[in-house]
């Protein structure tokens, strides 16, 4: 009989940086990690009131906690030491681009003449 797969859960911001946006400060969610069950995958929260959340984008499904704590005890943290603790690079928000401009110009318009 085959064992039936759990969740697994990645630690770290690059893990969870896939699946959804940084949340503001004093945001309820506190954003751990990646969380995967077979199809189901997305960025691992946990809510103010202590419970596990999957994340992706700005919708919530919530996860079962004794399952959840299960996973985190035996989950990897990130070992890129270039990511830890930093933005991701495709994440930077690039200030030195100028701001576009934008000329409307009149459409010329044939005149015939009689």
């Amino acid at each position: 009989m085959a064992r039936k797969p759990g969740w697994r859960v990645v630690l770290g911001r690059a893990a969870w940086a896939r699946h959804t946006y940084e949340r503001p400060e004093g945001d309820g969610l506190k954003l751990l990690g990646s969380v995967s069950k077979g199809a189901q995958v997305g960025a691992l929260a946990m809510t103010a009131e202590g419970e596990y959340v999957q994340v992706v984008g700005d919708h919530q499904m919530p996860l079962k906690t004794k399952e959840i704590a299960k996973a985190i005890a035996n989950a990897p943290k990130e070992t890129n030491p270039e990511f830890l603790g930093t933005t991701p690079p495709w994440l930077d928000v690039r200030n030195e681009s100028p701001v576009p401009v934008v000329i409307v110009k009149k459409r010329r318009v044939a005149v015939m003449p009689n």
